[in-house]
């Protein structure tokens, strides 16, 4: 990393500074868009990012007809989400609260808000079908989450468990981590490892052990990510779903890491053999066998982008077994700006939001990255614009291969504005839509972590 770190830093893209004048203008205008209505908004709804891991994955919008999606796509409150007998996807919250859906899975994500501090503060899901694995992330005091199936309701704080909607209306719940309160025609608390289930009619069975089952993909898909999550740092995670792998057969990957310190790969499957080999961008090859998961580390520390192979080995029968892989890496949680072997890294400080900032009119300003999140950044702001004082709160996130920017926020002369008229003011101010904007380079994982926000991506050439 000490190599890294001693080069001088690249010419800051052009892209990048698009995404700092939008995070100030943001601010700016929702602080002058008080004359509008100044009745006050109490939530701002919060936004999914979609990933597609094998198709197909479709989206209904608020109602509407389903429509075959793809990664990147943002899935809001009403929105509908279904995958078929091959499909495998993720929604994944501005907190790092993330649902993978299993095949044949459906869900509509009835509810998500922001609090007025850029925090989420509440989610909730109907689950019609399927299954689905979702990780929620610790709430702060008060918030919730929920997965609802047709008689019950599953609510949690912070944990892994998951969900499994049968063709009889019944809802199997399974957890994993943490505590969870499921609700029907009776209540019962839950402790981890155990599961329960609810009948059609509500009434929900007492809680006993996670008893094995061959056909839930979690299992071994947990594991990995967990292993991969050992010793690296906290919104680095990428996870990658293959399509069934036979005996001799090979799928590949790739994760764009810009340097420092390792990458941890994780490979999880049902049982039978597999190969875990990891390529550094040096060509040279890590590799890794044995039982689910199979955990191999490439700690040359070079930036570039790094190819996972997978291999089948032995066992997997006639309809193969599906691969699931878990790559995370450890980086430095730094103001940087680095270009390398593809590779790109942006490390924005309050310091670098606040400096890079020169407006005409604009003073005593200052902005700070709140707390950490594992998919966003919460970014807070406050000055005086030609005499008059303003604050505002917006939230980053990734948006297809760019980036998305949501006003949760702002005052201006003591009087709150609505976040939801922010948005329409933006686009002829700055000539590019806040809800998706071009950073100049794939944007693959965006983050907080130590007051800096994180964009880890890679060149689209």
């Amino acid at each position: 990393m000490a190599a890294v770190a001693a080069k001088a830093a690249p010419r800051r893209r052009r892209g990048l500074s698009w995404i700092l004048a939008l995070v100030i203008i943001l601010l700016l205008v929702g602080a002058a868009a008080v004359w509008l209505n100044t009745s006050a908004s109490a939530s701002t709804n919060a936004v999914a990012t979609l990933t597609i891991f094998q198709p197909t994955t479709s989206v209904a919008h608020d109602g509407g007809d389903y429509a075959t999606a793809t990664t990147g796509s943002t899935v809001q409150a009403g929105d509908a989400l279904k995958t078929d007998a091959k499909g495998r996807a993720a929604i994944q919250l501005p907190d790092g609260t993330l649902t993978r859906l299993a095949r044949n899975a459906e869900l509509t994500l009835t509810s998500a808000h922001f609090a007025k501090d850029g925090n989420l503060q509440d989610a909730s899901i109907v689950q019609k079908a399927g299954r689905t694995f979702t990780n929620v992330q610790h709430r702060v005091s008060g918030a919730t989450f929920k997965v609802s199936g047709q008689s019950a309701t599953a609510t949690v704080r912070g944990t892994k468990f998951e969900v499994y909607i049968k063709a009889d209306g019944s809802m199997l719940v399974k957890l994993f981590e943490g505590e969870l309160d499921f609700d029907g025609k009776n209540h019962v608390h839950m402790v981890t490892p155990q599961q329960a289930t609810a009948d059609a009619q509500g009434n929900i069975g007492s809680a006993g052990p996670i008893l094995p089952d061959t056909d839930d993909p979690f299992v071994a898909e947990l594991a990995a990510s967990n292993a991969a999550g050992q010793d690296t740092t906290p919104g680095t995670e990428q996870d990658y779903i293959g399509p069934p792998l036979h005996n001799g057969e090979q799928q590949q990957f790739t994760y764009s890491y810009a340097g420092g310190k390792l990458v941890k790969a994780a490979l999880g499957y049902p049982g039978s053999a597999m190969k875990l080999q990891v390529k550094a961008p040096d060509g040279q090859t890590y590799t890794g066998t044995g039982a689910s998961p199979i955990v191999v580390i490439a700690d040359s520390g070079l930036a570039g982008i790094y190819t996972m192979v997978i291999i089948g080995v032995s066992g997997l029968g006639a309809n193969g077994e599906t691969p699931f892989v878990s790559v995370a890496a450890s980086e430095p949680c730094v103001s940087t700006n680095i270009d390398q072997r593809g590779a790109v890294r942006r490390g924005l400080s309050s310091h670098d939001l606040t400096s890079n900032i020169q407006i005409s009119g604009l003073s005593n300003l200052s902005m700070t990255v709140v707390g950490k999140s594992l998919a966003g950044a919460i970014i807070t702001g406050k000055g005086t614009f030609n005499g008059a004082g303003w604050t505002g709160t917006v939230i980053l996130l990734r948006h297809g291969t760019g980036l998305q920017v949501i006003p949760a926020a702002a005052t201006a002369f003591g009087v709150k504005v609505p976040a939801s008229q922010v948005v329409s003011q933006i686009g002829t101010v700055v000539g590019q839509d806040p809800s998706n904007v071009n950073v100049g380079f794939i944007v693959e994982r965006l983050f907080t972590c130590n007051g800096v926000v994180i964009i880890d991506g890679r060149m689209t050439s």
